[in-house]
């Protein structure tokens, strides 16, 4: 009967020891890798009972719900934003055609078809007072999404943020998630640029032809038969880049894990819980889109409102992995902080005290 105490104590102990060891700069990517150490059954077991008893599907179908209502003017606000610089359109394209391998062919259709409506209306006053009233729509899936992360750190709603503070911080995570969509156009932009520039340097060199790299545009401008180094660079870079859209979503899920709660706990982690929710939203979204595109017969049965449908669904699914990140960041914080209260009790026995 001693042997469990014993075990436990001894793989506390080691843990403390090891981390103590280790210098401040590495302690995050040590709690990191500490996290997935509690991913077992018994926590994905509670995750689910605790998804049930706070109606998390409940929630992620109110979230769909104001999702729908906010996705034209959500992308309204993001062509806006950037959509009057001619430089960055091709480049907006790019990084939706990287969503468009994940997500259902309907819903990307029916995106593709929006962005190139907006950038049809060349109109500044348009895109202006469109972005001021997508932005505050926008706001509205925030706002369901702070109140089920309230709901789900089990904040009292005495406790919660007032009305106007709430859409303040919505409008804020809104606007946040469209800077961070420019940024990662703006890098994927620079990225093919300078691939493209290197290649090309390359190639016109052992051509016997000059390419400063000050002069880049002029390397971009001048004529090549061919270059194999170019194309080569070009599909390592867009193998990668599917992982950079991994990424960017899981900065998303962070940052609203951060700032969506009325209040959270230090020591509750925030990127583990993002980062495998944006694996399981990859996971989840390519698996519907198989599905839809092999066995659902959604436009056939419903004709035209099928893609509304799929589009729902697929908002839904999406919605219910962003709450269940967060369940799972809040369920393994407090087995990390029983295991810690643990530890120091065995640490006091070993001392005496």
């Amino acid at each position: 009967m001693k042997l469990p105490k014993l075990s436990l104590r001894s793989f506390l102990v080691r843990l403390r020891r090891i981390g103590a060891r280790i210098g401040p700069s590495l302690q995050p990517l040590v709690r990191f890798l500490q996290f997935f150490s509690y991913i077992k059954f018994s926590t994905l077991r509670e995750v689910a009972d605790r998804a049930s008893q706070q109606r998390l599907t409940g929630l992620s179908a109110e979230m769909a719900y104001h999702a729908m209502l906010s996705l034209f003017p959500a992308i309204l606000a993001v062509v806006a934003s950037i959509g009057l610089f001619d430089i960055l359109q091709a480049t907006l394209f790019n990084l939706a055609n990287q969503l468009a391998e994940v997500i259902p062919i309907e819903v990307w259709n029916t995106i593709r078809g929006l962005i190139r409506e907006i950038l049809q209306s060349r109109n500044q006053e348009v895109f202006s007072l469109g972005f001021v009233a997508a932005l505050w729509v926008f706001s509205g899936v925030m706002g369901a999404a702070m109140a089920a992360l309230d709901q789900i750190h089990q904040i009292p709603h005495k406790q919660r943020r007032p009305f106007w503070k709430a859409k303040l911080v919505a409008i804020g995570l809104a606007m946040g998630s469209i800077i961070l969509f420019i940024v990662a156009s703006f890098l994927i932009f620079i990225s093919d640029w300078v691939i493209q520039l290197l290649a090309r340097r390359s190639c016109l060199i052992d051509s016997g032809q000059n390419c400063l790299f000050e002069s880049g545009f002029l390397c971009l401008l001048q004529p090549l038969p061919s270059c194999p180094l170019e194309e080569r660079l070009l599909d390592v870079w867009h193998f990668w880049s599917r992982p950079l859209t991994l990424l960017i979503v899981s900065v998303a899920f962070a940052f609203i894990y951060r700032f969506g709660p009325s209040h959270r706990r230090r020591d509750t982690p925030l990127v583990p819980g993002a980062f495998i929710a944006a694996i399981l939203w990859a996971i989840i979204s390519s698996m519907f889109r198989l599905y839809v595109s092999h066995f659902g017969n959604y436009n056939r049965t419903y004709g035209a409102v099928g893609t509304i449908i799929i589009l729902l669904l697929w908002l839904y699914l999406s919605s219910l992995v962003t709450l269940l990140g967060a369940q799972l960041n809040v369920t393994v914080g407090a087995a990390m902080r029983r295991d810690r209260a643990i530890y120091y009790r065995l640490k006091k026995s070993d001392t005496g005290q």
